[in-house]
């Protein structure tokens, strides 16, 4: 934690500090959680039974790290977003903003991850913390891009940078959803 603070902190006031290990301590979260989101569906054989059916297996990939998303993503961000505002004594304008720019990247995280974890499917538990380390630098550049959405003061110029951000995440989700897919039907059929 304290290496990845280093990037982001250049004065070291309270809010700033809570926010980064905030968004730090939600990284590691959500890596966590999803090292075991597609190893027990391999080990059952349900991983086999969904690239057998006629529904496209690519959209159940994808349905799975979405509502895995759904389950701690969404929560972490509404969380923080309410710390932000009631702990630390944000205005509502910023505490909004660091709410939506967690919840993009919680987004990011989730789906880059489980493309390291599908990567791994199949090996030890070693190369399962392996690939958790391996996903970090990927991460990175998100962290960097939170840190610069939650420093701006007007809202609305927020908003257009929060809708471009949208469409980077867009294409980067499906990317990594159709790499997640690739790397989970490479380790079945390695069976």
């Amino acid at each position: 934690m304290l290496s990845l603070s280093s990037f982001t902190l250049e004065n070291n006031n309270k809010q700033e500090v809570m926010l980064t290990l905030t968004w730090i301590c939600a990284t590691f979260v959500l890596q966590i959680s999803t090292n075991n989101l597609f190893t027990s569906d391999y080990h059952d054989g349900i991983l086999e039974q969904i690239f057998v059916q006629p529904l496209s297996s690519r959209l159940t990939v994808a349905y799975k790290i979405f509502a895995h998303w759904l389950l701690f993503g969404l929560p972490i961000s509404v969380i923080s977003s309410i710390f932000s505002f009631a702990i630390l004594g944000n205005s509502i304008e910023h505490s909004i903003a660091v709410g939506v720019s967690l919840l993009f990247n919680t987004l990011i995280i989730i789906n880059i991850s489980a493309t390291g974890n599908a990567l791994m499917i199949g090996r030890n538990n070693l190369a399962s913390g392996v690939s958790q380390i391996l996903v970090l630098p990927m991460i990175m550049p998100t962290f960097v891009y939170f840190k610069m959405l939650t420093q701006f003061e007007n809202l609305s110029l927020n908003i257009y940078t929060l809708l471009i951000t949208m469409l980077i995440f867009v294409v980067l989700i499906v990317n990594s959803t159709i790499t997640t897919h690739m790397a989970l039907k490479f380790a079945v059929e390695q069976d």
